[in-house]
């Protein structure tokens, strides 16, 4: 026995890359990021959280590449991705609530982490059933994305609305799949963009537009940027707010308060806002009140608000040194697709007729709404030419007639930001 080789040492180093030791390392790193949280050492905090979780990724990346079959083996993997399900647990304890983007993917890598736990321990043939439906279920999720898009003068098929509702549209969302498989659908829509108006405490602003054709170096690059902008142009509330006698009926039928402003009010409200600028911005004759007024739901409200304090914090420099972010005005625009006549006549794709604007609300640099009763909140500002008398008597807006040939040019965007009054010309570059 003791004329027996003794087996060579491994070097140091190369046991310092071993599985174990750098999970253990990932896991200190994150309590150490945990501790943190206390104190206002926040970049310190998030170094030490995104050092922990990409080292105990390495760990896991390391011990499933070098692990056999056996049974023993596969215990210690599930073992080790149990822990580094652990170590997410406390990443995500270590985050602001604040976060909540951040929160949400490491919620996913948690379940994703014990989930893969479990199917290291099952056997082979057990695991490949489970991995094959798995691919199954996303492919699934794929053509429902596709399918459930209402089809021109149709409706699409009810198992695909049953599965994208019931089924689909938590993780389709979250893996961003949605909005670009539906573009392969039928009619997939305008493209949305967000305009900033930044306001400084100097009395001076500037536009900063997402995405932004001058700033994008290649086409693509604008193309890619309409991702970010396509978040908030879904989950609208999907009616308008209640009447005062639905409010009335829904308090005594639920017992609960329904704290949300009465469709009277808001149209109150917009109605007496149409007589505070000049030249009044009027309700469209002939459109519905549900086209007009779009309000978002709880999510693209924080999206747009997420937005608006990124702008305040990363804003063009204002011409003065000193001046700082007063207010972000937020104006969510469609940008209309151009028809045959139009381009018959040689109109331009970016006439600025062709966008639809919606106001979106003022914002201070922390993101927060500044004045939830505007009388235009959520309310549609047409760009249209409008007949030259306007705002005489019988000068309504229309926007689903032909425009009148010796007509103006009415932006109520750009008089409800407080730039002009009046554009003197239809064709014009934006904003």
């Amino acid at each position: 026995m003791a004329r027996d080789p003794v087996p060579p040492s491994l070097p140091r180093a190369r046991m310092s890359l071993r599985p174990w030791p750098l999970l253990l390392v990932g896991l200190g790193l994150t309590v150490t990021g945990l501790l943190l949280s206390a104190t206002a050492l926040t970049p310190l905090r998030v170094i030490a959280l995104g050092a922990g979780l990409i080292t105990t990724g390495a760990a896991v990346t390391r011990r499933l590449r070098s692990a056999t079959q056996e049974v023993e083996e596969r215990v210690e993997s599930a073992g080790m991705l149990a822990l580094a399900a652990f170590v997410a647990l406390l990443a995500y304890l270590g985050l602001d609530p604040a976060w909540d983007s951040g929160q949400m993917f490491l919620g996913v890598l948690i379940a994703v982490a014990l989930g893969g736990a479990v199917l290291v321990l099952l056997p082979g043939l057990a695991r490949r059933i489970v991995l094959s439906l798995l691919v199954v279920f996303h492919f699934g999720g794929m053509l429902t994305a596709i399918t459930a898009v209402d089809p021109p003068n149709g409706s699409a098929p009810w198992l695909s609305m049953q599965l994208w509702a019931s089924v689909y549209r938590p993780y389709l969302s979250f893996m961003y799949l949605a909005n670009a498989y539906h573009f392969y659908s039928p009619d997939p829509g305008p493209p949305t963009l967000l305009w900033f108006r930044i306001q400084y405490d100097d009395g001076t602003y500037r536009w900063y537009l997402v995405p932004d054709r001058d700033r994008s170096p290649i086409g693509l690059h604008y193309q890619r940027m309409l991702a970010l902008t396509e978040s908030t142009n879904n989950n609208f509330v999907p009616r308008l707010p209640f009447t005062a006698a639905e409010k009335t009926q829904f308090e005594e039928q639920t017992h609960q308060a329904y704290n949300h402003d009465t469709w009277e009010e808001i149209f109150h409200r917009r109605q007496l806002g149409a007589t505070m600028t000049n030249p009044p911005i009027e309700l469209v004759e002939d459109m519905a009140p549900n086209i007009q007024y779009r309000e978002p739901q709880d999510l693209p409200k924080k999206l747009i608000a997420s937005y608006a304090r990124y702008v305040a914090n990363n804003a063009p420099p204002a011409d003065n040194p000193a001046a700082k972010v007063e207010s972000v005005k937020v104006y969510r625009l469609l940008h209309r697709l151009i028809r045959p006549d139009e381009m018959a006549r040689r109109v331009s794709p970016v006439e600025r007729t062709m966008y639809l604007p919606y106001y979106q609300g003022k914002f201070n640099a922390e993101g927060k709404l500044l004045d939830p009763t505007d009388p235009f909140l959520y309310w549609y500002l047409p760009i249209v030419i409008v007949p030259k008398n306007y705002p005489a008597p019988g000068s309504a807006i229309r926007v689903m007639v032909p425009a009148p040939p010796d007509g103006k040019l009415l932006d109520a965007l750009q008089i409800h930001a407080g730039d002009v009054a009046t554009v003197p010309s239809t064709e014009h570059k934006v904003p």
